[in-house]
């Protein structure tokens, strides 16, 4: 894809990768795990809920952080600006697919420069590398900051690169009766399921969902595995689709995401995405959530937590309430895929040079060079 104009001086304005995070003042995993997480609690990121899910916990996800930091940058990294006078800010960074990043945990001291500074370090590496296909992130709509940053991207990047797309959040107690779903029959997935998947996918979710989540290339994750196994650290994920009776079109699907316990405050990185059709008559949704949930519970006999996090579209909302799977919270998805990086990278430095101006009217200092 050929770049427009802004995308290209966008580019040709990056420095070196070898220049790159000393140009935007940004340090790559220069604090221990103890002390990030310290910075996470004093900036209130571990609010009362999630940490109440987190503490029981917290000792194994400590080490899974730590683990993962000992691949260097390719699995996880975490990017720091500013100091303790001036406040820090924080962004962390993890492999979710085999050529697809998570940002997340965007903390900051008040300190709207360094804020400014990890994420454009980021989005710059990213484009600078070249390699990396996809980036995403995720947000409670209630929370204005991010709503207003990466709700608004869409805009700049454009449909065709990007999406935004609002979910409900549900605790399903692993333990939970299911009726049978009368009808339905759920299939484990295999390479000849392919195209059912990816049609079902993107009718539910859309074809940047389906892009940023490799679901036409590895779907097992067999790639990205290897590369949490050199840490001892697994990365898998696991597909079942339904169908009504015999017929050949799936009105449904269970994508179970296995990953080191905690890497998301939020327990995302176990998630599990439940699709339905959107043309999937009420009447018959509750059968094809309640076949899809105990399908998908195979996945999770080693799971750590006593319920699984299920991340669905409104469609599915009432057969999940009327079945009484518990509902946390809603989160909004941002997906961002490679030829839109420089979009994203002119969408965050037009949004923050705002907040810089204002951030200059109270006498802060900037900690970015560029």
């Amino acid at each position: 894809m050929l770049l427009d104009t802004q995308d290209q001086e966008i580019v040709d304005q990056l420095p070196d990768l070898a220049d790159l995070h000393a140009t935007y003042g940004v340090q790559v995993n220069a604090i221990p795990v103890s002390e990030l997480f310290a910075l996470y609690e004093r900036t209130g990121f571990l609010y009362p809920d999630k940490a109440a899910r987190l503490t029981p916990h917290i000792e194994q996800v400590r080490e899974n952080w730590r683990r993962m930091l000992r691949g260097g940058e390719s699995l996880l990294y975490v990017l720091t600006a500013g100091d303790e006078e001036r406040g820090r800010a924080s962004l962390a960074v993890w492999r979710t697919t085999h050529k697809g990043w998570m940002s997340q945990h965007l903390v900051s001291e008040s300190n709207p420069y360094a804020s400014r500074a990890v994420m454009l370090d980021a989005a710059a590496a990213s484009i600078v590398k070249g390699v990396d296909e996809s980036a995403q992130n995720w947000f409670r709509p209630e929370n204005r900051f991010p709503t207003r940053v990466f709700g608004s991207m869409v805009e700049t990047i454009g449909e065709s690169l990007s999406s935004v797309q609002r979910h409900a959040y549900f605790s399903f107690p692993r333990k939970m009766y299911l009726p049978s779903g009368s009808g339905i029959r759920t299939v484990a997935y295999n390479s000849s399921h392919k195209e059912a998947l990816s049609a079902i996918a993107t009718a539910a979710r859309g074809k940047i969902y389906v892009a940023a989540e490799e679901l036409r290339e590895d779907v097992e994750f067999e790639a990205v595995d290897e590369l949490y196994r050199r840490v001892g650290l697994r990365r898998t994920r696991h597909v079942w689709l339904a169908y009504r009776g015999n017929r050949e079109e799936p009105v449904g699907a269970a994508i179970a995401y296995r990953g080191p316990l905690g890497l998301n405050f939020s327990y995302l990185e176990n998630r599990c995405d439940l699709l339905l059709h959107p043309n999937l008559p009420e009447s018959e949704s509750l059968s094809v959530v309640a076949s899809l949930l105990k399908a998908s519970s195979v996945a999770y006999r080693d799971f750590e937590l006593d319920a699984i996090p299920v991340i669905t579209d409104q469609i599915a909302v009432p057969a999940l309430l009327k079945l009484g799977v518990e509902f946390v919270r809603h989160y909004c998805q941002g997906i961002w895929l490679k030829e839109g990086q420089p979009r994203f990278y002119r969408h965050v430095d037009r949004f923050y040079s705002k907040l810089l101006v204002r951030a200059e009217k109270h006498g802060l200092q900037p900690s970015l060079s560029m």
